[in-house]
């Protein structure tokens, strides 16, 4: 993690973050030890330990954003390391389309970053995915892996991410990519921007551009733990509160973070958990497949489950859902952290989809 330097953060708060980093040993080692980490190897657990002891301080949003780069400078410093060449496209309303590999038009995974809304790109979890997800897929004819750069909640309300993503597939779409041939994608929060452009679609916000005209359904949706709903109060919430690598609180924390700007009337596009069955009528016009994870001992998991087995199903027949034993919330992003990525099974699960997606 590299800061940004974000000139926000109060001097109050940069004490509190040093002293709170004179703890992180002690508390990760502590925690090392917990039923949490039951199974896993040495390197998981450090990792979800130390994501549990971030996500548990007491620190305001701008707070947590200064540890790290922002995602165009992410992006910049990981392709370059990777030795992959810096790609990127602006595609207009204040978004970025960064590739992972080369520019391809004709089979194209796009995908959303998680964080809440409010935390850039990661460089060892997500991009570690589509890093491994681009070599994987160019072993039976390949596709276009990009990453959508957006605005951050709270300085960025809804529909700013909403707009940036209609801005990306448009953009995609114009270069001659067919929709049968785009698979939409997201972890956490980039789940729920796929979720919003799915009702966008379906139900066009008044305040925001037109969705693309579809000459064909989505190929696919492969959404990773999707945030699908901002209240806390559901039994798994209560059950993985200590096993999660996210509390409860910093899950209502961050959705605080999303519905202090809604508008008027947006609640159901930001939290698809809330719409009623009806509204997802026509889906199967506007996605032909979609592929989820749900984390076993993660805090949203029977919201996951319920949305995506129930209404999404019913109407999008070809839904799978896996619940990932003993799995956390985005697990297979922190077996990435870990350097444990491509033993995750469900990893494997995704390149079978996606390759199934593209020949079909």
């Amino acid at each position: 993690m590299s800061s940004a330097g974000s000139p926000s953060v109060s001097a109050a708060q940069r004490l509190q973050m040093t002293l709170d980093f004179c703890k992180l040993p002690l508390l990760v080692v502590a925690r090392l030890f917990s039923p949490a980490n039951k199974g896993r190897s040495w390197a998981r657990a450090i990792n979800d330990s130390m994501v549990r002891f971030m996500t548990t301080r007491r620190w305001e949003i701008h707070t947590f954003t200064s540890l790290f780069w922002p995602t165009g400078s992410t992006y910049v410093k990981w392709a370059r390391k990777s030795k992959l060449e810096v790609l990127s496209d602006d595609v207009g309303a204040g978004g970025k389309l960064h590739w992972v590999g080369p520019r391809r038009y004709d089979r194209v995974l796009l995908y959303f970053h998680g964080g809440g809304y409010s935390l850039p790109v990661n460089d060892q979890t997500q991009l570690g995915l589509l890093l491994a997800l681009q070599r994987e897929l160019e072993k039976s004819g390949g596709a276009g892996i990009a990453f959508l750069e957006y605005s951050l909640t709270p300085d960025y309300p809804f529909p700013t991410q909403l707009n940036q993503a209609n801005a990306a597939i448009s953009h995609l779409l114009e270069k001659g990519l067919s929709p049968s041939k785009l698979i939409l994608s997201g972890d956490s929060a980039g789940g729920n921007l796929v979720f919003q452009v799915f009702s966008h679609t379906l139900h066009p916000f008044p305040s925001a551009p037109a969705p693309p005209t579809l000459s064909a359904p989505y190929g696919g949706a492969l959404l990773i733990s999707p945030w699908v709903t901002f209240d806390a109060t559901t039994p798994s919430f209560a059950e993985n509160d200590k096993k999660d690598v996210l509390s409860s609180a910093f899950y209502s924390f961050l959705a605080e973070q999303v519905t202090s700007g809604l508008p008027s009337g947006a609640r159901v596009y930001a939290e698809p958990y809330t719409a009623d069955a009806a509204w997802w009528d026509g889906l199967d016009g506007v996605v032909a497949r979609v592929f989820a994870t749900a984390g076993e001992v993660e805090c949203p998991r029977d919201a996951i489950v319920e949305l995506l087995s129930g209404p999404i199903k019913a109407r999008v027949p070809d839904t799978t859902v896996v619940v990932e034993k003993n799995g956390v919330h985005e697990d297979v992003l922190n077996a990435f952290a870990s350097g444990e990525g491509e033993k995750s099974v469900e990893y494997w699960m995704m390149v079978k989809w996606a390759t199934e997606v593209f020949d079909k």
